[in-house]
């Protein structure tokens, strides 16, 4: 097993860490696919739940076997765009500050009226791509311990969106680079085709430990 550490840039460990960062450099920074078009589809948020401002950017699409996977972003991201699709290593001329968060929620916790309880669900496993003027990098677990902290609520699910509350939602990690976010408000993921997903690989990683999941090599 190869493990690739986070990019960092404007510092030394540049050099060392490059081999970490290969892919392209795009930009991944575009307009958010949550237009008012789009939000129109979606059911509402309950009553007094305000919408996370923080997301710019959200998509919904299940796998074959059922599961459910959500990102969000504070980035401007195509619907269907996930961690994985996402290099560490950004263009200078769009540099900034900001997170993809991506959640696979099992099929039997994926349905309207579900209440999740992160520590109690390490089976809802995830990726964080974070982006900071301390450099990039990613983390990702493979569902031995909880990676989320707080609750993730599925209010409505339908063939063209799902609508949740999110409340203290996050990774936990006070990590500089890897922390991410911290979510209270509802949401909406619009569905991204309902494209059936490729099994991804996971991470092996420990809170607040760099790992990103999609620079891991299996020799």
């Amino acid at each position: 097993m190869k493990l690739h550490l986070p990019c960092f840039l404007g510092l030394a460990i540049v050099a060392v860490a490059s081999s970490a960062c290969d892919g392209p450099r795009e930009c991944v920074d575009g307009p958010s696919n949550l237009t008012p078009d789009v939000i129109a589809q979606c059911d509402p948020p309950p009553d007094g739940a305000a919408i996370e401002d923080e997301i710019v950017s959200a998509g919904a699409e299940t796998e074959p076997d059922g599961t459910l996977v959500i990102t969000w972003s504070s980035f401007g991201l195509e619907c269907g765009t996930s961690t994985d699709d996402i290099s560490l290593w950004l263009p200078d001329d769009c540099w900034r500050q900001g997170w993809v968060l991506t959640a696979e929620i099992p099929a039997e916790l994926a349905y309207a009226g579900s209440v999740i309880e992160m520590h109690e669900h390490p089976e809802v496993v995830g990726d964080l791509a974070a982006f900071s003027q301390f450099g990039s990098g990613g983390v990702g677990i493979d569902g031995d311990e909880p990676f989320f902290t707080g609750r993730l609520e599925l209010v409505a699910l339908s063939d063209a969106c799902v609508t949740g509350v999110m409340t203290g939602f996050g990774t936990g990690s006070l990590d500089v680079v890897l922390g991410g976010p911290e979510l209270d408000g509802a949401f909406v993921a619009p569905r991204c085709g309902n494209v059936h997903l490729e099994s991804r690989p996971r991470a092996h990683s420990r809170r607040g430990v760099s790992t990103p999941a999609s620079y891991l090599d299996e020799d």
